[in-house]
């Protein structure tokens, strides 16, 4: 085979036969202008500033400025993040190995071509439907079919786009590709399965979508009252109801959130962090249970053989005294200090027993360690497989082909062994003792057990004189040799697990090695309760499995389902679950886990449905992505309180006119105004700052705690003056002055008990804006449409600005003592059922 030419495929190209991405990471630049501008809000926005200009009232459509630089901000933020994930998302991209005009090219799988001959392998994921020709893999589709069995793939059959290679090799050809894939959607349906549940996009929601159901309505409704029941003429009428529906737009809120997540996202680049998905800093932040997988995260992912022993049955080992193996002062050349002792120890067992011809019986082993060697090269030049410990065993040993082959064993997870049936010599299978010997072996157990116990990982070489049959274990398989490897462990992990700890995160280690070698590698990084270990051999039942995720924190011999399996049991518990992972086996957790977090040395099909991908591989990120995200989500939080306190007293307000009032009592531009300095600018400065505290559940509830206190003040604030102008002075320019003042300090107010504690950074903001706000006041009455006050008026503002501050931190106080007890009582009261309801 050659391959397709230069000339073919530049003609697939251009009759559009290439595997193009329908559903790219991030929005095109078309989708990010449209979506900033064509929204609900911009829309109705622009048809308030209509009527105004209809009704001659022009200054009183300068609102729209705000709204235009909220647009273009949003859009230029996004441009920037767009430009930076791009740029850190080609080194993530997905390759493809083809071969063209003879030659093995490695290209984007957005490249490949219609009828492109592929090679595929153990942990790559199938970029485009293909038909195998050559080679035998296996597949797992359950990203298609929901279903996590491993199907054999032989020479003829169809391999499906979003499949993974589980193991072996195969040589393919390309029969569908971009559209015309089986799933030619399946990197949406990916990034679908990222988009788990936050509690920041459902609130926020919520929030939108009832203000997007009142607004109209309400808005109609005051129309009608001022023009058609006050007599107000059609000026007043209009410019007074586009006040009120202006007050009930959270207009900023949106825009907060997607530069806060943005920004959030930036930051974490300048830390080689991929985010795939802007709502998983908030997830991840929001944690309270972390799965590791073993290798690639608390480990480097890296292992050397330490020790290659012939085993003998009987043999009794012991580790030295004091015997402790520390991963990060191995070498490929072998053993050091206490791990060194151990296996000369064991060493000296096995030339005794040759010595003496007796001790323990069948002391002599059955294959010596140059026959070892020799096997091991022989199976070295055939086996393939690509992972650490198939990586490790290639370093130690040479390749031979002095041993006919009949056929190859690759690796499986499943399986959780790989081997090589030779015409002469028999099968020889390599894995670990439990899964090699599955009715069991107690010499063969305990031997391994010893050397667990040090945290070294011991592989079994088998032989039997028989050659299996469709990958099942032969008759008559025997231990021959054992191999003692030692994960390097990250010099990072220790701080990064005590961190961890310290946020009250509870840490679950998940590996297919054996739980005592991976509790004793977990206690030297410092993992709390390493010793709270389990087989999850021996978990047979999903209540098994639930008491295991409750009870324990090691699991060992953990096979890719069961990965999956812990995750969901852990959902079940109401954990808020994040794993990480790098591998094929992983990816079945992966998509089921809230947040997901990959290493961009994993395979493809893990790296595809991450929402994050660590891109130098360093678990020591992962602090620093919760910060961000605790930081947003703190931020976001404290700005909806004061976005939402707007939306709640114009709402009031607007039902207050509707039935008792003659008049609203501000203009649009006054609104304009206290928004601006009250809501816009400290909120999108205060948002920067740095707030690492741990997140409580409880979005809307912490929102509408901290915005109903100070609604209902400015509320009955403007109330009380809309009664006193309307039965005393029956002045329209007198009442909107008064509540302009009113509304603008008890805003200040709401700022400084939201807020606090005040740092000196939020003191020079809220202070700052308190002084524009009077300056303008004072400087632009005409712009502001403010007139004079009497003296009785003067009085009557003085001592609500007096008062109303203290009774804003009462009515706080009072509403959190009344949640703190409500929280208390088993039954849930009106107002947290009706919360909960909302949200979802």
């Amino acid at each position: 085979m050659t391959g397709l030419t230069n000339e073919q495929v530049q003609q697939r190209i251009e009759e559009g036969k290439i595997n193009v991405n329908e559903n790219p990471n991030t929005r095109s630049y078309k989708q990010i202008v449209r979506e900033n501008v064509l929204t609900f809000f911009n829309f109705l926005n622009l048809a308030l500033m209509i009527m105004v200009l209809l009704v001659g009232s022009y200054k009183n459509s300068m609102f729209m400025g705000i709204i235009v630089i909220n647009t273009v901000i949003g859009i230029i933020q996004e441009v920037r993040a767009k430009k930076t994930l791009d740029k850190l998302a080609i080194l993530t991209e997905s390759k493809a190995v083809v071969l063209r005009e003879g030659k093995k090219w490695s290209i984007s799988t957005e490249k490949l071509v219609l009828d492109d001959i592929l090679f595929l392998k153990t942990g790559d994921q199938v970029p485009a439907d293909a038909r195998v020709l050559e080679g035998s893999i296996e597949v797992n589709e359950s990203l298609l079919t929901g279903e996590s069995d491993n199907l054999q793939k032989n020479e003829g059959d169809e391999l499906f786009s979003g499949s993974f290679v589980t193991s072996g090799e195969a040589c393919c050809q390309v029969i569908h590709v971009g559209k015309d894939n089986y799933a030619s959607q399946i990197t949406s349906e990916a990034k679908e399965f990222k988009r788990h549940n936050s509690e920041l996009r459902n609130s926020l929601n919520a929030i939108l979508k009832t203000i997007s159901v009142i607004i109209v309505p309400m808005g109609m409704l005051l129309f009608y009252k001022q023009y058609y029941i006050a007599g107000n003429g059609i000026r007043d009428a209009v410019v007074n109801m586009v006040a009120a529906v202006l007050g009930m737009i959270p207009e900023g809120l949106v825009l907060l959130t997607s530069v806060a997540l943005t920004l959030g996202a930036l930051t974490l680049t300048r830390k080689n962090t991929l985010v795939q998905e802007l709502y998983c800093i908030e997830t991840l932040a929001r944690v309270d249970t972390l799965c590791l997988d073993k290798t690639g995260t608390i480990t480097a992912g890296t292992m050397c053989v330490e020790q290659v022993q012939p085993y003998v049955e009987g043999m009794e080992i012991k580790a030295p005294d004091g015997a402790n193996v520390s991963e990060s002062e191995s070498t490929i050349n072998g053993a050091e200090g206490e791990t060194k002792e151990l296996t000369e120890l064991a060493a000296s067992e096995i030339q005794g027993a040759e010595n003496t011809g007796l001790a323990v019986s069948g002391a002599q082993p059955e294959l010596t360690l140059g026959e070892i060697e020799r096997v091991m090269a022989n199976m070295m030049s055939v086996l393939k497989d690509k992972n650490a410990t198939a990586d490790a065993l290639h370093k130690r040993f040479s390749r031979r082909t002095d041993m006919p082959v009949d056929h190859c064993i690759p690796f499986s997870s499943d399986r959780k062994y790989s081997g090589v049936a030779f015409k002469e010599e028999g099968t020889y299978l390599m894995g670990a003792a439990q899964f090699l010997f599955p009715d069991g072996n107690e010499d063969l157990m305990k031997q391994c057990s010893a050397y667990g116990k040090e945290g070294l990982r011991v592989l079994v070489l088998a032989h039997s004189p028989n050659l299996n049959q469709e990958n099942e274990l032969p008759e008559g398989l025997k231990p021959v040799a054992l191999f003692m490897l030692t994960d390097i462990i990250r010099d990072n992990a220790p701080e990064t697990l005590a961190f961890f700890k310290d946020q009250g995160v509870d840490l679950k280690v998940i590996s297919g090695d054996d739980p005592v070698t991976v509790s004793a590698i977990a206690k030297k990084a410092g993992l709390e309760n390493a010793d709270k270990y389990i087989d999850a051999t021996t978990i047979t039942t999903p209540e098994d499995m639930e008491r295991a995720v409750a009870e324990c924190s090691v699991f060992g011999r953990v096979t890719p389902q069961q990965k999956k399996e812990m995750v969901l049991a852990l959902q079940k518990q109401k954990h808020t679950v994040a794993m990480t992972g790098d591998g094929v086996n992983d990816v079945l957790a992966l998509k089921e886990a809230d947040c997901s977090v990959v290493m961009a040395e994993g395979s493809d099909a893990a790296k595809n449905i991450a929402n994050v991908v660590l891109m130098d591989s360093n678990f020591a990120a992962m602090p620093e992505i919760v910060n961000q995200g605790r930081r947003v989500v703190n931020n976001i939080r404290t700005a909806a309180s004061m976005f939402l306190i707007k939306t709640i007293f114009s709402v009031l307000l607007c039902l207050i006119t509707i039935f008792w009032g003659d008049s609203y009592p501000f203009e649009p531009i006054q609104m304009s105004l206290i928004s601006a300095c009250a809501v816009g600018i400290p909120t999108f400065l205060l948002a920067q700052e740095n707030n690492f505290n741990k997140i409580e559940s409880g979005f809307l509830r912490y929102v509408f705690m901290n915005a109903f206190p100070a609604a209902v003040t400015i509320t009955g604030c403007v109330f009380t003056i809309m009664l006193v102008c309307q039965n005393v002075y029956h002045s329209n320019v007198m009442l909107s002055t008064a509540c302009f003042l009113v509304t603008g300090w008890n805003y200040m107010a709401a700022l400084k008990t939201v807020y606090a504690p005040l740092s000196r950074y939020r003191k020079i903001i809220i202070y700052g804006m308190q002084f524009i706000f009077f300056f303008a006041a004072v400087c632009v009455q005409n712009l502001l449409a403010l007139g004079s006050l009497e003296f009785g008026m003067i009085i009557l503002v003085f001592i609500l600005m007096t008062f109303s501050p203290v009774v804003i931190e009462v009515i706080t106080e009072w509403c959190r003592s009344l949640y703190n007890k409500a929280h208390e009582k088993e039954k849930k009261g009106i107002i947290s059922l009706f919360l909960e309801k909302v949200q979802k």
